[in-house]
């Protein structure tokens, strides 16, 4: 009877152990030297230097582009340190990022492709767009779920803009189930709920200086990116 016993304990606590190690949060650390052979877009310059890589347009630039090899899919949370090293500098992370076709394909516009055709491709895909620091562009921060060039799922924004240049900061994406968020230095900026999430896709990083009358190249440093999930 004793043996038994034993035996159903032995049972129970390996069951335990396995759905434990299921259930186990893995972390992809991307590094700078990693996060250097992303595929770019449009006109700039990355750089690493010390832990961290910079991101910088030149001249011609109407945004910088940094585009994940992979797609993500499912729940998962993103963890980075940023910082604005311009005032024009505006910091952008478009995440779920797909086609609204059945190709399972990311096609990129041609390098020398224009500021509007550039805007035309981007807005033709599904995505969740973060943007904040965009006081340049006479804008507050803002998050939207875009599905088409004419339908977006949901928009917040702030009242103010939340960065100081020259500043480092903690960011965290979460996507989980139907809850979309977004902390800076861990406190909640928004915290959205998608009743049809977008379920996998790219990740985009993306610096945007300004244009016109006085060009401002936009300069951004990165680093320690974790994605974590299960």
């Amino acid at each position: 009877m004793k043996a038994k016993q034993h035996n159903l304990v032995l049972i129970i606590v390996l069951i335990s152990m396995v759905g434990y190690s299921q259930n186990k949060i893995k972390q992809e650390k991307i590094s700078p030297q990693q996060l250097y052979t992303w595929q770019t877009l449009d006109k700039g310059k990355r750089t690493i230097k010390n832990d961290a890589l910079l991101l910088e347009e030149t001249q011609g630039s109407d945004g910088y582009f940094l585009i994940s090899p992979k797609k993500y899919k499912g729940d998962y949370v993103l963890n980075y340190k940023v910082k604005a090293m311009s005032e024009s500098a505006v910091l952008i992370t478009l995440f779920s990022v797909s086609q609204r076709d059945d190709t399972g394909k990311l096609d990129l516009p041609k390098n020398d492709a224009s500021p509007k055709e550039i805007w035309e491709w981007r807005s033709s895909l599904e995505h969740y767009n973060l943007t904040f620091n965009n006081k340049s562009h006479g804008n507050k921060p803002f998050f939207f779920k875009n599905i088409s060039p004419f339908s977006r799922g949901f928009y917040q924004s702030l009242p103010k803009n939340i960065v100081t240049v020259g500043k480092w900061y903690d960011v965290e994406i979460g996507k989980t189930g139907t809850r979309l968020w977004f902390k800076l230095n861990n406190t909640i900026v928004f915290d959205v709920q998608d009743c049809n999430p977008l379920t996998e896709g790219h990740l985009i990083f993306r610096i945007s200086g300004t244009t016109g009358d006085k060009t401002i190249f936009a300069k951004a440093a990165i680093k320690d990116i974790v994605i974590s999930y299960q």
